[in-house]
């Protein structure tokens, strides 16, 4: 039989402040939400963290977003924002001839 384990209500309130700080990180400065995308491919790819300000290894089956406020750079390419490490994220440059707009529905 499963041992139950009951957490503290200290632990649960710092959980329920992470999942809203983590799920705000999905809207822009105005609030609206930002734009559920896709790299187009499967895999990994290289692409340009402006974080990192250098190209890092991601895979392109993450949940990503368009980050809509941020102006495409001189090569074209828009931004991604994808929360794909818990507590943490990625904004990257990508061709936009690799991104498929999913939608909110």
């Amino acid at each position: 039989m499963m041992d139950q384990t009951y957490y503290s209500k200290e632990y649960e309130a710092n959980f329920i402040k992470l999942a809203a700080k983590l799920s705000g990180w999905t809207k822009a400065k105005d609030g609206t939400l930002l734009e559920p995308a896709r790299i187009l491919g499967g895999g990994k790819g290289f692409y340009w963290s402006i974080s990192d300000k250098s190209f890092v290894w991601v895979d392109r089956d993450l949940e990503w977003y368009l980050v809509s406020g941020v102006a495409p750079d001189d090569q074209g390419r828009l931004c991604l924002y994808s929360p794909f490490i818990f507590a943490s994220g990625v904004i990257c440059r990508v061709p936009p001839k690799e991104i498929e707009l999913i939608g909110f529905n």
